[in-house]
Formats: structure tokens, C-alpha cells, sequence
């Protein structure tokens, strides 16, 4: 799916002429193209991720990326603050766990007050340097059309898209990246190094690849299936995030009585982010500064 994906992208950047549709190019096409190319390309059976994951988090790997960082480094000697790291995070509108509370011996049924949305998922966009700087987020809503409403008290220059789905997705991503590059201004004397993961909307992007390339920023993949393991902002500051607003979420239907709505997520993930950022070291995306990992 992602080879045709990128052959559609391909010819329309290219104008070639094409019979695609819905923004891939066709079973026969790829046929074709395997059929021409059966030297050096094949289909294979991918691994499950749960076993890719456990199988790809090896010491090579690991060791591929920092020897990559360091040719990097060695070639453009990006600063602390230059260098920045990109992943994406869901915030549920309804909490995770219910905790336990203390009741009565007898009571059969204990009432908690939950949020109206089961399932409902808002996605945000978080990017940072090891020098602390904050690029103002991306907030995804599971909506259809955008409200100014739903942004109400996000944290300034944050700015709000929606997709049915509430995740991701490539043009929301290339979107995403035109705001970094006005947000950090990277410059050929000030270029700039963003770290992310293989995600196809990160990678997979035609659009973006050039527009990183005319705006002096230098993309570096972290190593498929190692991101649980490596990657920066994951391991350090999304863990903090998700706990605080997990126990923030439990606080606001105590304290107001009333569920949890989309309206309400961003200005307790603006307050939340504000916490979170005070008190990390940002111990994960230094080690990304100092080229090797912290143990």
C-alpha cells in the first residue's frame, strides 16, 4: 500500500499523465512494476508488530541510528537547539482506569462519573529540542469540521484540525511540519535536524521530503519497531503527560459533576503541559544531543 501511495504521489508531483484513483496507483500497476523489477524487489509476509517489535530492538539497529546522528553531527554541528524531536500522542475523553475508592462494606455497585464520548480520541502533536524549546502543538479532533471553540485556552500558537478519525494523517502531518518550519525558521546558516518515527505520514510523504529539503531541515528516522525502546519524547515526557492527565480528567468530573467533552480536553492538556514541561530534565532527548543512549 505504501509503494502505491508513493508512485500516486510521484506522478503528480511529476505530471504524468495516470489512470489512479483515491490517491494510489493500482494492484496492476504494481504487478507490473514487481514484474519488471523481480531482480531486486519481491512481496513478502510483514511481521506482526508485537513480534517486530521484540525482534527489532537489537543492539545493530540501536547502533545504525547513532552512527547515522553522528555523521550528521560531524557534517552540520547542529546546536542543542536545533536539533528537535517530533512524535504524536492520544488523549481519551474518557479515562483509561477508574480508580478504586474506598465504599461502604455491602454496597454492590459504586457510581463514578465518566465522560459521555467512550472511545473518542484527540490527538496531539508534540515537538521539542533538548534545550527545552517547545514548538506550539498540533491539536487533531475526531470531528468532521473544526470549531474555534474546541481550542479554547490552548497553549499559544497551538493550532486545531480535525479528521474523523481523531489520528494522523499525511496531509495533516505536511501541515504540521510548514508550522515547525515557521515556528523554528531554519535558514542554510541555521539549518535544522528533526528526529521522528517511520510512521508512513512522516516518511512516506513526497510533499514533505521536498519541502524538508528547501527549508534546510534534515530528517533522521528513528529504527523501525525500536520507538517503544528510543524514542525521546515517548520515553521521557508522553509517560508524564498521559499520567497527570489521567489524574487531571479524574479531578475535573469530581469537582464539576458533568462529563468531559472535546471542549474542555485543550485547556486542561495547555495547564498539564505546562506542569510536565517544568518538571522534566528532558533526560531521553539529551542523550539524542550527546550521541549515545543513557542507561
Amino acid at each position: 500500500m505504501d509503494s502505491r501511495r508513493l508512485a500516486y504521489q510521484l506522478a503528480v508531483k511529476n505530471n504524468i499523465k495516470n489512470p489512479f484513483k483515491g490517491g494510489f496507483a493500482g494492484r496492476y500497476w504494481l504487478k507490473g512494476f514487481l514484474k519488471r523489477h523481480h531482480k531486486i524487489l519481491s512481496i513478502r509476509q510483514p511481521t506482526g508488530t508485537s513480534q517486530a517489535r521484540a525482534n527489532g530492538f537489537t543492539k545493530e539497529r540501536i547502533d545504525e541510528f547513532y552512527d547515522n546522528l553522528k555523521k550528521i553531527q560531524a557534517d552540520k554541528c547542529f546546536p542543542a537547539a536545533r536539533i528537535f524531536n517530533v512524535d504524536e500522542s492520544g488523549l481519551s475523553i474518557v479515562q483509561s482506569k477508574i480508580p478504586k475508592i474506598i465504599a461502604r462494606k455491602g454496597k454492590k455497585q459504586i457510581g463514578a462519573m465518566t465522560s459521555a464520548e467512550r472511545g473518542s480520541l484527540i490527538t496531539i502533536v508534540i515537538c521539542m529540542s533538548p534545550a527545552g524549546i517547545f514548538v506550539p502543538p498540533m491539536i487533531i479532533f475526531p470531528r468532521k469540521n473544526m470549531s474555534n471553540a474546541l481550542m479554547r485556552g490552548a497553549p499559544v500558537g497551538s493550532i486545531g484540525r480535525v479528521h474523523p478519525s481523531g489520528w494522523i494523517q499525511t496531509h495533516l502531518f505536511t501541515e504540521w511540519f510548514q508550522h515547525f518550519v515557521e515556528y523554528v525558521k531554519p535558514t542554510e546558516a541555521s539549518p535544522v535536524l528533526l528526529i521522528l518515527d517511520g510512521h508512513y505520514s512522516h516518511t512516506k510523504n513526497i510533499e514533505l521530503i521536498d519541502l524538508a529539503k528547501q527549508n534546510h531541515v534534515t530528517i533522521l528516522s528513528l529504527p523501525p519497531h525500536c520507538t517503544h525502546k528510543v524514542q525521546p519524547l515517548d520515553r521521557s515526557f508522553m509517560g508524564p503527560l498521559k499520567s497527570y492527565y489521567s489524574e487531571e480528567v479524574r479531578l475535573f468530573l469530581r469537582e464539576t459533576n458533568r462529563p468531559l467533552t472535546p471542549y474542555d480536553v485543550v485547556e486542561l492538556f495547555a495547564k498539564l503541559l505546562l506542569m510536565v514541561s517544568e518538571l522534566l530534565e528532558y533526560i531521553r532527548l539529551i542523550e539524542i544531543y550527546l550521541l549515545k543512549p543513557i542507561t
